[in-house]
């Protein structure tokens, strides 16, 4: 039997602990560190922050020292904004370790961030490893899904997908992101202030672009709220509040429609579903009823990214390679 994967963990929010149990639970990979600054959560024994007693591993403050444990695999669960996270991936990379990150912008990063991702991919090729964004929307649903459906088509003339969400069986940061709650007005200032709406629709359209082998492609994006109306009344939420975001992600060559992606994300959201729909020879309809679980199916791209991503080319990768 081979040795396990040494893995660290950097960033204990509900994500990054769901990481930490998921690693040790897999009997094929280590967890060597876990990393977190917040001084509720550095210097304590990480089955307390588990539910699993005492496990005589503390939280370590400083990414460096979760390095010095020397792991393989980095997965990176601080922040959604590639700005951010830019310090943390090439300090991994120059120490030898791949990276697995949940940072939504780090998907497909080359659209939006092109001289970001140009320095991580040179850092990750002189560090000889890979560094991976994934999760399950961008990383799976709305890109990688319909790209593997896609590959028992002859030809593929269009992409549709649609993603709804029923957020209020969702973590509590993720309703406070879609703006559940508040005014229209607060929606509209918050989602030009950056702070409310999904982060990494317009990657998920690059990316399936990019499996259906078109380049240049043009992408747009719109986004909405949704607002609780009589005729569609949301758990306990008052009428003309916010109960969630619809938001649209379009990709064109020319005036030609390729790609479109429909996210609805929102309190009591009614038929929550995850659907692709095919133009192509033959034909494609596929869907699921409830959806992927947004919080569990992350997990589970997050392990499949760690025992993988030592295999990858060094350099900047997408869930579609």
């Amino acid at each position: 039997m081979s040795e396990p994967i040494r893995v660290v963990v950097v960033g204990l929010g509900p994500i990054g602990l769901e990481c930490v149990r998921a690693v040790l639970g897999d009997e094929g990979l280590l967890l060597v560190a876990a990393v977190d600054s917040a001084a509720a959560i550095a210097g304590r024994d990480l089955g307390e922050l588990t539910a699993h007693g005492t496990s005589g591993l503390r939280v370590v403050p400083g990414l460096s020292d979760g390095l010095d444990a020397t792991p393989e695999v980095a997965v990176l669960c601080t922040s959604s904004r590639l700005a951010v996270l830019e310090a943390s991936v090439t300090q991994c990379v120059s120490r030898g370790a791949a990276v697995v990150s949940t940072c939504e912008e780090l998907a497909e990063p080359w659209g939006e961030s092109p001289e970001v991702a140009r320095r991580l991919d040179a850092a990750a090729r002189a560090g000889g490893v890979a560094v991976l964004g994934t999760g399950i929307n961008p990383g799976f649903v709305m890109d990688r899904w319909p790209a593997v459906l896609a590959q028992a088509c002859v030809r593929v003339e269009h992409v549709h997908v649609t993603r709804v969400v029923d957020a209020s069986r969702r973590r509590g940061p993720l309703q406070v992101k879609v703006g559940s709650g508040l005014l229209p007005a607060e929606f509209h200032e918050g989602v030009a202030a950056g702070r409310l709406g999904h982060v990494g629709l317009a990657a998920s359209a690059r990316l399936c672009a990019r499996a259906l082998g078109i380049s240049g492609a043009r992408v747009s994006e719109t986004i909405a709220p949704v607002v609780v109306t009589r005729d569609d009344p949301r758990g306990n939420l008052p009428e003309g509040c916010v109960a969630g975001v619809r938001q649209r992600a379009l990709a064109h060559v020319d005036d030609r429609e390729l790609v479109r992606l429909d996210l609805e994300m929102s309190m009591y959201a009614p038929d929550p579903h995850d659907r692709v729909v095919l133009r192509s020879d033959p034909p494609v309809d596929v869907r699921v009823a409830g959806g992927y679980h947004g919080d569990r199916g992350t997990i589970g791209t997050v392990l499949s990214g760690i025992r993988r991503v030592r295999a990858f080319a060094p350099g900047l990768r997408t869930a579609i390679d």
